[in-house]
């Protein structure tokens, strides 16, 4: 996969992680009424929407002008939601990742899923259409009372968008008081790309001290020693990144990596 490529694909998919928002005991149905109905986002190849229907099944609309492509059942397991397609573009295994659904976005992690067709549409954040009522909305808000956790609220829907610039002044400021916030920081250094290689290796660094275990921080930083010319510690980084659950890196930067892996 060419570099270009690939981060073109991080500016749109700008990596998040889920959380639980739910009681447990009654999380699956709770979380089922929060994601229902349509969100939308911005792809490498153009606007895309999901419509997720009360019976158990998501509408792909690659364009978003009211053409059906996929059709997918979906399963809640707390706060994780599993994909099968069933008509379309078809992916032939099922696609598993962690979902968090707030007022403003809703976001899924990898988990799980080696087509890298679903990957690159699904990963990272959406928004509900009306975007940019909540988006009026969440600054009306900050201009009566500057909290952080609206900045980023915002920051998050600025990235289901792909307006990169607009989201990492939101998380400057949201991350001046909250420096400690690993997803805030990976979310911050996909921004960075492609003119701040430094920046991003910067970030990633504080995420990593701070979730040794994050897959994404450790993705982000072998892109940007790959862009610097540190193509051994990119691959390393890459091996971090496969062994906490990123497989299909294997397949996609294999031939990049293929001198330095150990490969059968």
């Amino acid at each position: 996969m060419k570099i270009k490529t690939i981060l073109i694909f991080l500016l749109i998919l700008l990596f998040s992680e889920s959380k639980n928002i739910c009681a447990e005991n009654n999380f699956q149905s709770i979380e089922k009424e929060f994601i229902r109905g349509k969100w939308v986002r911005m792809t490498q190849s153009g606007p895309v929407g999901f419509e997720f229907l009360k019976d158990g099944t998501v509408n792909v609309d690659f364009g978003i002008d009211g053409t059906v492509e996929v059709v997918s059942e979906f399963e809640m397991r707390n706060d994780t939601i599993f994909f099968n397609d069933e008509k379309g573009e078809m992916c032939p295994e099922s696609g598993r990742y962690k979902m968090d659904v707030t007022n403003f976005y809703a976001s899924f992690d990898l988990v799980d899923d080696m087509c890298n067709g679903r990957i690159k549409m699904t990963m990272g954040f959406w928004a509900k259409p009306n975007f940019e009522e909540l988006l009026g909305e969440l600054s009306q808000n900050i201009s009566e009372t500057e909290k952080s956790d609206l900045y980023l609220s915002r920051a998050r829907i600025y990235l289901a968008l792909g307006k990169s610039n607009e989201a990492k002044n939101d998380l400057d400021v949201y991350l001046e008081q909250n420096s400690d916030d690993s997803r805030a920081l990976i979310n911050r250094a996909g921004t960075l790309f492609p003119d701040d290689m430094e920046g991003v290796i910067s970030d990633c660094n504080k995420a990593i001290e701070l979730d040794p275990e994050n897959k994404n921080a450790w993705f982000l930083r072998g892109l940007a020693f790959w862009e610097l010319g540190f193509k051994e510690k990119a691959c390393n980084d890459f091996t971090r990144a496969i062994e906490l659950g990123f497989s299909i890196l294997r397949i996609a930067e294999e031939q990049r990596c293929s001198e330095y892996w150990n490969l059968e």
